[in-house]
């Protein structure tokens, strides 16, 4: 029994060797490079998962933005769903109380477009408007939207500061909050009951940390409890807003309508074509023409000043001309739809001239492709 026990022994240990014999030895870099290609197995196979359910990518990109990665046509230079409409970039916290939305203001509006852009990049492009702008103009507290044209009102997007500022833990969150509430409604007269509110809670503030758009201010992660004027700035916050909500339940609303969208067909050096876009409405609410301003940023519009004056019908089918413009400026074109009872609605839209290196150099490229193709 025992010699039979040891022969089985033998035999089956003379079968293990000579399997692992001819086996390739199992060396650490070999078990990773199989790892890295079974990794690499693992992520081409949920790329192929996720284009598939994404349809056709052959038309689309994704969004880079993680938080979204949304399925955007190739047509478009940026993410609509996240990212600004403006300088076209997304922010990773994505506060939206620091961004301005187009919406709608009131039941079953539909001329609006949804975009939103940064509140810092609306105040580069001087789309908030606090001044009363002579008697045809009149833009005291609104912004405009970058994208659409469609003018809203600020008063919402302000309180939202205040929001901020009363429940901000940070020194350099409230001086900021603060003094963009301050800006938003610099030079009103439709809201100084309001904006005094605010210059007075600046002016605290002011007193402790200095100017608070300064670097002293801005970069300060102190804690607000000790900051000795903080609870008075905080119950300033709280009134300012109380007063809005009173002033905003009190007093009718002068929502302004958008007045048309602009279509830029073509943009030279000195020149600019572009057609009007009628809202659906327009027909509905009486429309009769339109009044465009052509001026430089900086530039303020004078009410008697217009350009151009255009029947409903000519708006429709005519291409507009602005000529004797300058290379490389950036100019801010206005409208202004009116009806028998007069003004209505209100839209603007910026535009860069082009260089005229870079335009010639361009059309003699073009030119170059025809020839060759012909």
């Amino acid at each position: 029994m025992f010699l039979r026990w040891s022969v089985m022994r033998t035999t089956m240990g003379n079968l293990l060797y000579n399997r692992d014999k001819n086996q390739e030895p199992r060396t650490t870099t070999t078990l990773s490079f199989r790892k890295m290609d079974t990794k690499r197995k693992i992520s081409q196979s949920r790329k192929r998962q996720q284009q598939e359910a994404d349809g056709d990518i052959s038309n689309s990109w994704i969004c880079k933005n993680p938080s979204c990665r949304a399925n955007v046509p190739l047509d478009d230079c940026y993410c609509k769903w996240c990212s600004c409409c403006v300088c076209h970039a997304f922010d990773k916290t994505n506060d939206p109380t620091l961004w301005l939305v187009c919406e709608s203001e009131k039941p079953n509006d539909v001329e609006f477009c949804g975009l939103s852009c940064h509140v810092e990049c609306a105040f580069r492009k001087d789309m908030v408007w606090v001044n009363a702008n002579g008697n045809l103009m009149k833009r005291d507290g609104y912004f405009c939207c970058y994208s659409c044209g469609k003018v809203s009102d600020i008063l919402g997007f302000w309180k939202k500061q205040l929001v901020a500022a009363k429940d901000a833990r940070r020194i350099d969150v409230l001086c900021y909050r603060i003094e963009l509430s301050y800006r938003l409604l610099d030079g009103t007269s439709r809201f100084s009951e309001l904006h005094e509110i605010v210059k007075e809670a600046k002016s605290k503030l002011e007193v402790e940390v200095g100017p608070l758009d300064g670097p002293c201010a801005r970069n300060d992660r102190g804690i607000v409890s000790r900051l000795p004027v903080a609870m008075q700035v905080q119950e300033l916050s709280s009134f300012a807003i109380r007063r809005a909500e009173y002033w905003s339940s009190s007093v009718a609303r002068d929502l302004v309508p958008a007045a048309c969208r602009f279509d830029f067909i073509d943009v030279a050096p000195r020149q600019v074509i572009l057609r009007l876009i009628e809202h659906p409405s327009a027909e509905e609410r009486g429309v009769k023409g339109y009044r465009l301003w052509c001026d430089k940023k900086g530039e303020t519009p004078v009410d008697d000043q217009f350009d151009t004056d255009l029947s409903r019908g000519e708006a429709q089918r005519m291409r507009i001309l602005f000529s004797d413009l300058e290379p490389c400026k950036e100019y801010i074109f206005r409208a202004v739809s009116y009806t028998r009872a007069g003004v209505l609605g209100h839209s603007i839209a910026g535009c860069f001239t082009k260089s005229i290196e870079i335009f010639q150099r361009s059309r003699g490229n073009s030119v170059d492709g025809i020839g060759e193709r012909d």
